[in-house]
Parts: structure tokens; sequence; C-alpha cells
């Protein structure tokens, strides 16, 4: 499904078309909008669909165009509404020379009253070409800053933190205004995001090349999908889990996990520390609650895994659970999962292996220290 910019009276008008998993545009007249931006973060989008003209048009009430408030929310340069004013060539975002010509939408959820969007790509276009935001992975990244912004004191950093505010808060017109100063304040029309994130010296493991902008249009064309709920989960949670941007705490937490749990992964047992002549250990401090939603560096959030383990926990591949009545941490398959693999010959025999209860031995010394079972409770609800 999709909010698409449509020709009408020069500017254009912003429609929402298509379907999604068999439920048509046409089903969510007249309902309340809003946004999930993050798993933790739903926004008001102040806005309806209407029957105008044939057409299911989407109009604010009380705020600005979802184009509007998402494109500032990513800090994007600012966009425009009319397509022929645009340039004709799209290697990068400029500010006033492409249109958002779709923003594409998961449905969380819908009752009679509203509907939750999840959106997923937003799609810049001008007369010479269209490139893919992933939104996903942008937000991800303005998460980090909106973390490492409160870490600092200056007109920038300020200026995220307001962004931040009024983002939590659904002020539409401050999530507006607060995102062209941002843009005054780093002085390019074209995108700020390189720039603050070198202002800010994030680090190094992080690719200031690529911030959720990309060439891949392939499917810009269809505005239906049809995709399962649960995989539409486990892709956005691998998005946000794969966001290399951890913050001034992440060398730190990674040290810390990896030293309480003596260098052993909780999946497999297997130790790996780091040995002469290897430059590394052999395992990492994985975050349970992704860091680029939840800013939670502490141990309790954290579990020391193996190369191997890491990969499959990120990608939904395993599921760590904690049964309270029987005080024990189960990790286990998807069973959609399982049958996907059966199906594309994907051999899980590595991974069923360390299925069931996990031994207690190879948790941190300090109880205190073991994994948070509300961490692991939030995170099988929110990605279930």
């Amino acid at each position: 499904m999709r909010i698409a910019l449509r020709p009408s009276g020069g500017r254009g008008d912003y429609e929402l078309a298509g379907s999604y998993n068999g439920i048509s545009a046409s089903e969510l007249l007249e309902k309340k909008i809003f946004f999930q931006i993050a798993p933790n973060l739903i926004i008001d989008g102040k806005a309806r669909a209407h029957r105008l003209s044939g057409k299911t048009r989407i109009r604010p009430e009380a705020g600005k165009h979802a184009y509007v408030v998402l494109g500032s929310i990513l800090l994007l340069p600012p966009p425009r509404r009319e397509l022929i004013k645009t340039s004709h060539q799209l290697t990068e975002l400029v500010t006033g020379q492409y249109t958002l010509a779709g923003i594409d939408v998961e449905i969380i959820s819908e009752d009679k009253n509203k509907v939750i969007f999840a959106p997923t790509n937003l799609w810049a276009k001008n007369q010479g070409g269209i490139l893919k935001i992933d939104f996903s992975e942008r937000m991800a990244i303005i998460s980090s800053l909106w973390s490492e912004a409160g870490l600092k004191s200056s007109l920038l950093s300020n200026s995220l933190t307001a962004h931040y505010k009024s983002v939590i808060s659904s002020d539409h017109l401050a999530i507006q205004s607060n995102a062209l100063y941002i843009q005054k304040i780093v002085n390019t029309e074209k995108d700020i995001i390189p720039l603050i994130l070198r202002e800010f010296d994030l680090p190094d493991t992080f690719d200031y090349s690529y911030t959720g902008i990309s060439e891949n249009f392939a499917d810009f064309e269809s505005e239906d999908y049809i995709v399962s709920p649960e995989s539409a989960v486990r892709e956005r949670i691998r998005k946000w889990r794969m966001q290399t941007v951890r913050g001034p705490g992440a060398r730190d937490f990674s040290i810390n996990v990896r030293q309480v749990y003596d260098y052993r992964c909780l999946f497999s047992g297997e130790r790996f520390p780091k040995i002469e002549p290897l430059y590394s250990a052999g395992v990492d401090g994985a975050h349970i609650l992704p860091w680029s939603t939840h800013q939670l560096n502490s141990v309790i959030n954290g579990i020391c895994l193996c190369k191997q383990c890491h990969w499959a926990f990120d990608n939904g591949l395993l599921r760590l659970e904690f049964k309270s009545e029987i005080n024990e941490y189960i990790l286990s398959i998807p069973k959609e999962i399982e049958m996907i693999a059966i199906e594309q010959h994907f051999d899980l025999g590595i991974f069923k292996r360390n299925t069931g209860i996990i031994d207690k031995s190879r948790l941190p010394k300090n109880y205190s220290l073991w994994p948070s079972p509300k961490y692991i409770y939030e995170l099988n609800s929110i990605y279930p």
C-alpha cells in the first residue's frame, strides 16, 4: 500500500493507493491515521483518507501532510510537490529538486476508528530519476543521533534534542521547523546526515557513506503488497539490529558483556576469547532490545554470542525466551523460519543442536547480570 503523489492541479495531491495483504485503500476511508516510526514509537498522523472525485485522497486535519512530517523526521532535504519544477538529474537529494512521490506502508493494526501504518520506503523522484529511502534504516540513524545529542551541548545537539521532543509529541509544525533549522545550522542543501555523523564523531565502524538512500527502485512500480505479518516484523527488526551506529557506550557494553560471560557463547556454550596472534575475540556483546530503538547499554540487556549465533539472533532465526514458571531460558527456532528453511534446503542442524533449555553454567556468575526477563519479554512482544 502506498501514499502516492498523483497529478492534480499542478502541485499534485496525495492518495492512499494499492492494497496490503488483501486490504484495499478504500477499506480505510475515514479512519484516523497513525504512523509507527520505530518499534516503540507511534505518532499521530493527524489525517484521514477521504473519497474525493472517486479517489482516496489523504487530507491533514490538524497537522501537515505525511510527506512533510515523515521527511522532516528523517531530516531529508525539503522536497517539493510540483514534479515539473524539479531538476532533470537525481544522483542525490537536494532541497527543492525532488518530490516524495510515494510512501510505502504496512498495516500494523486497524479497527473501525483508526489505522496504524509502518512506513517502509519513501520514494524520491524528479524529472531525471528515482531514489529509494529505506525508512527503518534511516530512522535507526536518526535515533542514534538523538541519543548522541543528549550527551553533548551545542547548537546542533540542542536542536536535535528539540527535534526528538517534537517527534514524540506528534507536533507536526515543530517537527518541520526543527528539521529546517537543523538544515540551516549544517548549512547545506544536500543530505545533512553525513555531516552530522562526522560532527558527532560516531564510531568508526559506521559506514558514513550510507544513509538509507539507494538507487534500488525495483519495487517502485508496485503499490500492492502481500507479505506475512511475521515476515514484515522480522524484516523491520533486522534492519534496526543491523544498524551499526551504537553510540559512545558501544565498546564498553561489548567488553563488559563478553567479560561477565567469560567469552562464552550463551547459545552454543563455546568459548572464544581473544588470544595471540588473533586480533579479536570470537564472540560479541549482543543487544536483546535493539540499541537503536531503546538505547540500553546495560549488561542485562546483553548476551554473549559467537558470530554465527549473533547473526542468527539478529535475523530472527533463533528466538530467546524466559519461562518464569520453570525459571529457565529457552532457545528455539520459530516454526515459520523452520518451514522456509526446509523449502529452501537451508541446513538448520547446527542451530537445532543448541535449542531447548540453556545450561545455566553459561550465564554470568553474578545472578544480577543475567539477561533481563523483562527485556526478553518486551522483545518477543514487539517482534513476535
